[in-house]
C-alpha cells in the first residue's frame, strides 16, 4: 500500500521475541510498504528462518527486509527474499567502491550525516535510512537531527532518503515535506496495543 510513493517501513524493535514479531507485523503489514527484520543478535540463518516466519503468516516477500544480511550470495539459496538493509557496520567490512548485487535486489543503507549519504549512493545503495529526525525511544539521551538536517540530505542525493526516528502522526507530514520520501517507524508499532490501529494512524496522516 502506497500513498503517493511515500514509503511506510516497519522496524523491528530489536527485542528477539519472533512470536510477537510475526503476531505485530501481521497486524501492521496491510498499511505498511516494508517489514524489517532488525536483531542484530541473530545469526544469518535465524534472520532468514524470521523471514520465512513472516511470509508464512501471510507476508508477500517483497515486503520483507532483512538488516544486516552482508552475506548477499546467501540469497540466492533464498529466492523469496530480495530485500535488505545495511548500516554503516555492514559499510565498512564490504570491500570495493562498489556494492555486488543482483538486478532484484534492493538494498538500502543507513547513514547520519551527508558523507555518508553521498558514499551510500554513490556506492549503489537503492534508498537511504536518515535519522534519528526527533527524539526517540530508540536513542534515549542522543539529540536529534532534525527536519533541516533531513532536508539538506534530501535535495543531495538522487535516491529516496527514508526518515527514521520519533515519527508519528503528528509529525509524519513535516518529514514529507522536508523532501522525505518516507518514514521507518518502532516505537510507534511494536509498543502499541494496537498496531494495526498505529499503522493505520501513519497511513492515513499522509492521506490526509
Amino acid at each position: 500500500m502506497n500513498s503517493l510513493s511515500f514509503e511506510l517501513h516497519g522496524v523491528s524493535p530489536g527485542i528477539g521475541d519472533e512470536q510477537r514479531f510475526v503476531k505485530t507485523a501481521t497486524d501492521a503489514w496491510p498499511w505498511l510498504d516494508y517489514i524489517h527484520i532488525r536483531e542484530k543478535h541473530l545469526t544469518t540463518e535465524q534472520k532468514i528462518q524470521w523471514a520465512y516466519s513472516l511470509l508464512y503468516a501471510g507476508i508477500p516477500a517483497d515486503r520483507i527486509v532483512i538488516n544486516g544480511l552482508c552475506e548477499l550470495k546467501e540469497l540466492e539459496k533464498h529466492i523469496f527474499f530480495q530485500r535488505v538493509h545495511w548500516g554503516q557496520s555492514n559499510m565498512a567490512t564490504i570491500q570495493g567502491s562498489s556494492l555486488k548485487k543482483s538486478d532484484r535486489l534492493r538494498l538500502g543503507i543507513s547513514v547520519h550525516s551527508l558523507h555518508e549519504a553521498r558514499e551510500a549512493e554513490e556506492r549503489g545503495a537503492d534508498y537511504l535510512f536518515y535519522g534519528h529526525v526527533f527524539s526517540s525511544s530508540s536513542k534515549p539521551g542522543s539529540k536529534p537531527r532534525g527536519l533541516s538536517a533531513l532536508s539538506e540530505i534530501c535535495s543531495a542525493v538522487s535516491i529516496p532518503v527514508i526518515a527514521i526516528g520519533g515519527i508519528g502522526p503528528a509529525n509524519i507530514a513535516a518529514v514529507r515535506a522536508a523532501g522525505a520520501s518516507g518514514a521507518a517507524v518502532i516505537s510507534s508499532i511494536w509498543t502499541s496495543d494496537n498496531p494495526q490501529r498505529a499503522a493505520a494512524a501513519l497511513r492515513q496522516a499522509l492521506e490526509r
